[in-house]
């Protein structure tokens, strides 16, 4: 693991692609390794289209496609309503393969990817980081505070998770039992911390994206 950490931090792409690829990875974004070798890719709602087309642009000159492509689709638990999203992939380099190895479970089932909190997300989650996480995942709570969705991840990986935002950023975090069949855990930060969580992450935020911090 720390062969791939110091690959990261010896890295020659900027600190901001760094921040985008870690926040975004234990957000929406998803990475494939092929070979030695990887490739990422970003999907957004309509909704968040500003935000989808404000990663292209920092992601652009990696992009495997000219634009964002956008899909218009059918979802069937919505009477038939039509939803539109769009999305990008970077092309396969290697820049992203230690990125891989430490988000991938290396034990996944073939055409499968499993994405993992890696042990030394401590490093890893800069404030820029923590900023485009939120931006992905973070839910304003109306009592106050911010909820980020991590349902996909372990209970161990969240603790890691949970940990990180106490010990380095001093936010004050509870873990909440979403759904109890399925095991879906989130992290809520507490409104108590919401000023300290703001002034770490502000400044990182896209514009369309602040309203998670403060409804």
């Amino acid at each position: 693991m720390k062969n791939y950490l110091d690959q990261i931090k010896k890295n020659s792409i900027p600190q901001l692609h760094k921040d985008l690829i870690i926040g975004t990875l234990l957000g929406d974004s998803s990475i494939k390794i092929y070979g030695n070798k990887a490739c990422l890719s970003f999907g957004q709602g309509s909704q968040n289209k500003d935000y989808l087309f404000y990663l292209f642009n920092i992601m652009k000159e990696y992009s495997a496609n000219p634009q964002p492509t956008e899909r218009k689709y059918i979802d069937p638990r919505y009477a038939d309503k039509e939803y539109c999203s769009y999305s990008f992939w970077t092309k396969l380099s290697p820049t992203f393969y230690p990125f891989a190895k430490l988000f991938m479970d290396n034990t996944i089932n073939v055409n499968k990817s499993v994405k993992i909190v890696p042990l030394c997300i401590f490093e890893l989650l800069t404030p820029c980081a923590l900023a485009f996480w939120i931006c992905d995942d973070g839910q304003y709570v109306k009592r106050g505070g911010v909820t980020l969705c991590t349902d996909n991840f372990e209970l161990s990986e969240i603790l890691l998770l949970k940990s990180v935002l106490e010990d380095k950023y001093k936010l004050e975090c509870t873990i909440h039992n979403k759904n109890p069949e399925k095991g879906y855990y989130r992290i809520y930060i507490s409104g108590r911390s919401l000023a300290t969580l703001r002034g770490l992450v502000i400044e990182y935020m896209h514009t369309s994206m602040v309203y998670k911090l403060d409804k």
